[in-house]
């Protein structure tokens, strides 16, 4: 039996279907991960998709402060988000997540991120996900953190 690396996400990528799971119910309307090729030959990944491919959502399975590069992999996210949904021709782009501080960080009033969302139409959407599949996702956090040489669990 093997274990997993202290540094995997499984814990966050198994979060990533109840994300997608809670904001379908959320907007009304079935989403499934889409891999999308464009006419160019160049795909890109999507969480969650209608199937007419107007609305589309990144999740995002965090708890807690963001630390190192995880503020830049919501704003790729985003942009990735845009991108795609103006060649779709999307009408709704969510970034769904699953925590306060996440959701606040993304909202943060005169935050270039924030204006920038607002202003591109992206809506930040957080929903709850059933409590273990929460604690799955602290717990492998906790031992990320612990894997990473000088952090400390109270680091901001």
């Amino acid at each position: 039996m093997s274990t997993a690396h202290v540094s995997d996400s499984l814990a966050q990528r198994d979060a990533e279907p109840l994300i997608i799971a809670a904001i379908a119910a959320h907007v009304g309307v079935p989403l499934a991960p889409a891999r999308v090729e464009f006419e160019d030959g160049v795909r890109v990944e999507l969480d969650g998709a209608s199937e007419d491919q107007k609305v589309l959502v990144e999740a995002y399975a965090h708890v807690g402060a963001l630390r190192g590069g995880q503020p830049k992999k919501l704003a790729t996210d985003a942009f990735k988000l845009l991108w795609a949904g103006r060649k779709l021709e999307a009408t709704r782009l969510v970034i769904a997540v699953i925590d306060v501080e996440v959701e606040q960080y993304l909202t943060r009033p005169k935050a270039w991120l924030t204006a920038a969302l607002r202003d591109s139409g992206v809506e930040v959407i957080r929903v709850a996900i059933d409590d273990e599949a929460h604690a799955r996702v602290e717990a492998a956090q906790q031992l990320q953190l612990m894997a990473v040489p000088g952090a400390s669990a109270h680091e901001e």
